[in-house]
């Protein structure tokens, strides 16, 4: 990805960032890049679940909304989480451009 948009306007992270980090995340012996992705998924699900659910009460409502809200949170502090450790890790370089396997860190 040499186009260094990391982030949705939403603020989080984009698809095209997340499939062309987690190419490269199985090319490092740690395998924490690639678990976070998996968390990322996880609660990007749950918060489509959330959209989705149904309603039976006004209650039911509210606290969709309020799982939905705290979802949406989650999926911030992942990303940005995933992010800082390819920084950390030397997979993105000062320009928010993934490096390649053959680039020097």
């Amino acid at each position: 990805m040499k186009d260094g948009n990391l982030y949705t306007k939403d603020g989080l992270i984009t698809e095209n960032f997340l499939e062309e980090l987690q190419k490269l995340a199985t090319d490092v012996s740690c395998q924490c890049p690639g678990q976070l992705i998996v968390l990322l998924r996880a609660v990007q699900s749950f918060t489509e679940y959330q959209r989705n659910c149904l309603h039976q009460s006004p209650q039911d409502e509210v606290i969709h909304k309020w799982l939905e809200s705290t979802s949406v949170n989650l999926e911030h502090i992942v990303s940005n989480t995933i992010v800082t450790l390819a920084r950390m890790e030397g997979m993105l370089d000062d320009n928010n451009n993934l490096r390649t396997n053959d680039e020097e860190v």
